[in-house]
C-alpha cells in the first residue's frame, strides 16, 4: 500500500508520515508513506494508492482530488491530524479501500 500525505510545507507532515507508517506496519507488511507539498503533489500522486489531505488544505481538496479521480483521496479531520491519531487514520484508510 502506498500512502501520499499532501501538506502545506512539509514540516509537520514528515513526522506524521512516520507515525502513520508505524501504525500501518502493525497491520500490513508492505507500506510506503511519504509527504509532498500541495505544489508538488501532482508529481507523485500517480504513485499512490491513497492520498491524505491535511486539514489546512481543505480549500484545495477538490483540486487535489481532480488530479487523480481514480484514486482514494481523503481529507483528514482537524482532530485526527492535531492528535496524530495515526492508528484511527489507517483504520479509516482500510475502510475506504473496501468501498
Amino acid at each position: 500500500m502506498k500512502i501520499l500525505l499532501c501538506c502545506v510545507a512539509g514540516v509537520t507532515s514528515t513526522l506524521f508520515a512516520s507515525k502513520l507508517k508505524d501504525a500501518a506496519l502493525r497491520k500490513v507488511s508492505d507500506v510506503t508513506v511519504w509527504s509532498a507539498s500541495e505544489h508538488a503533489v501532482e508529481y507523485s500522486i500517480d504513485l499512490a494508492d491513497v492520498v491524505l489531505v491535511e486539514p489546512q488544505l481543505k480549500s484545495s481538496y477538490e483540486k487535489i482530488k481532480a488530479l487523480a479521480p481514480e484514486k482514494k483521496v481523503m481529507l483528514l479531520s482537524d482532530e485526527d491530524f492535531k492528535n496524530f491519531n495515526a492508528i484511527k487514520i489507517f483504520n479509516d484508510i482500510q475502510e475506504e479501500l473496501k468501498k
